[in-house]
């Protein structure tokens, strides 16, 4: 009975490490900026995606401690703040580059896009989709939020290799004057410290079971079987 636990323990954890990850949406998070008027870059990243066609995303920080970074002249009607697509797309050299959809720097949100136009292509994997140049104008915290990209919608919208929307994770970025947490204050760790604790719970429950339904010793069990027998034949 203990090795079965213990081996549909062990099946669990496996499953649990080596089971596809969920795509995950972040916004990079810059610690100890505490200099006025410093810029900063902030990169937007999807994780783990088995196909992407294009994205949408809604995103607002608080222009009282940052704002995005005006960009120099430009001759081609280039972006009037300093954001720029990312490799993961970039490097497929079929997309239309990244677009706004709307942009209010005085309330610190924008709606941004981008999109492959090549039918049949798509990213995969892991990488930045969009950079964000970011100057300090109060020193503080902002949080970078990915908020809904439209009425009725939870969390961004991802499109996977047929167009679908996919679904994901998300964290939540910032830019702030104070130090990074300690590690075992972050989403990683804690993660890890949860499944551990799964696991030596399942454990612990396998022992006590074990040890408040023992067992019959196999030659007394076996001695039992006989009694029966040999009462029968001293009857004859």
């Amino acid at each position: 009975m203990l090795f079965l636990v213990l081996v549909t323990i062990a099946a669990v954890a496996a499953y649990v490490y080596t089971r596809p990850a969920q795509p995950i949406l972040s916004v990079g998070r810059v610690y100890g900026e505490d200099e006025l008027g410093s810029t900063v870059l902030v990169d937007v990243t999807l994780t783990n995606v088995p196909g992407c066609s294009g994205w949408l995303l809604n995103l607002t920080w608080d222009p009282y401690y940052i704002q995005l970074t005006p960009s120099g002249p430009s001759s081609s009607g280039g972006l009037p703040v300093e954001v720029r697509e990312g490799p993961f797309f970039t490097s497929l050299n079929s997309t239309t580059g990244v677009f706004f959809n709307s942009l209010d720097l005085e309330k610190g949100e924008m709606n941004v896009a981008d999109i492959v136009l090549s039918s049949g292509t798509y990213a995969q994997g892991s990488g930045v989709i969009l950079t964000l140049n970011f100057t300090i104008i109060k020193v503080g915290t902002s949080n970078i939020e990915i908020n809904p990209a439209s009425p009725g919608v939870n969390q961004s919208i991802i499109a996977d290799a047929q167009n679908a929307v996919l679904p994901h994770g998300e964290v939540t970025g910032l830019v702030t004057n104070e130090g990074p947490p300690p590690m075992w204050a972050s989403t990683d760790f804690q993660t890890t410290l949860i499944y551990g604790e799964v696991a030596i719970l399942g454990l612990a429950s396998a022992l006590v079971y074990v040890y408040a339904h023992p067992r019959t010793p196999h030659l007394v069990k076996r001695k039992a079987d006989f009694e029966p027998v040999v009462d029968q034949e001293d009857q004859t």
